[in-house]
């Protein structure tokens, strides 16, 4: 069955494609819209409607990650997987990058939609874990009481991989963009079909004279009309005139 995309997916696709992958457009679009399209689906939207995205030559994903993934997803939720993973290899990916992950290598869990369901019994109960793998996979078990080596405190800042700077906000592992943060303490709650821009292009330079607030619409006709500059009064003028032509779009609609 063909996937049907809402305006706002469309224009999500439109205005967030720039400098990623074909993945990460895909993981941070089921993210958004709690969607589970495949790589594959993604790509061919992408084709049929002539965009382009920036692709990163740095591989995210290596065959230790994959080899770590395929040793461990027996028998435990999504959930844990993931906070063994990224405990593991001091990232941070989501568990839907792990669930994009465990379809693409077709790993199996053994457990029903990545939990445990009642009365269910584990496809490993009363089995004893070989000498070799228990060798293997003892230093990233959890144990009662320990905290991992590399937890951050809350206030913590860090760069993801999009240049964006993340700040943690709550435990274990919540972390949020630092410039929604800021944004949202001086204004409130960032409206829906919304989002914040940086005025001179400069994703780390994190003040509210920088950040401008636009609607879907208006970053599409930005990102239309190359619009977006990294110089910041180019820029605001460039959300002026996008403003503008969101309106005259908007009547034409409704005539």
């Amino acid at each position: 069955m063909k996937k049907v995309y809402t305006e706002e997916m469309k224009n999500y696709i439109a205005c967030n494609c720039r400098g990623k992958t074909i993945l990460q457009l895909q993981q941070e679009f089921n993210i958004k819209f709690n969607t589970n399209i495949t790589y594959h689906a993604m790509k061919s939207y992408l084709s049929s409607h002539k965009i382009k995205v920036g692709h990163n030559n740095k591989r995210k994903f290596k065959d230790e990650h994959i080899e770590f993934l395929k040793e461990n997803v027996k028998g435990i939720t999504l959930k844990e997987l993931t906070e063994r993973f990224n405990n593991k290899f001091g990232m941070n990916i989501s568990e839907s990058a792990v669930s994009n992950l465990k379809h693409k290598y077709n790993l199996q869990s053994g457990i029903v939609g990545g939990r445990f369901e009642k009365g269910q019994v584990s496809w490993n109960k009363g089995k004893k874990m070989p000498p070799y793998q228990y060798k293997r996979c003892n230093p990233t078990m959890f144990k009662k009481g320990n905290i991992p080596a590399n937890r951050r405190p809350i206030g913590s800042e860090r760069i993801d991989r999009d240049g964006y700077v993340l700040v943690k906000v709550a435990e274990p592992n919540k972390w949020r963009p630092k410039h929604r943060v800021l944004w949202e303490k001086v204004n409130g709650p960032i409206p829906k079909k919304h989002r914040l821009i940086f005025a001179d292009g400069n994703r780390q330079n994190i003040t509210l004279d920088n950040l401008i607030l636009v609607s879907y619409a208006q970053s599409f006709i930005m990102n239309q009309k190359n619009l977006f500059k990294n110089d910041k009064e180019l820029t605001k003028a460039g959300v002026t005139v996008a403003k503008v032509l969101d309106k005259v779009n908007k009547r034409k609609k409704e005539m």
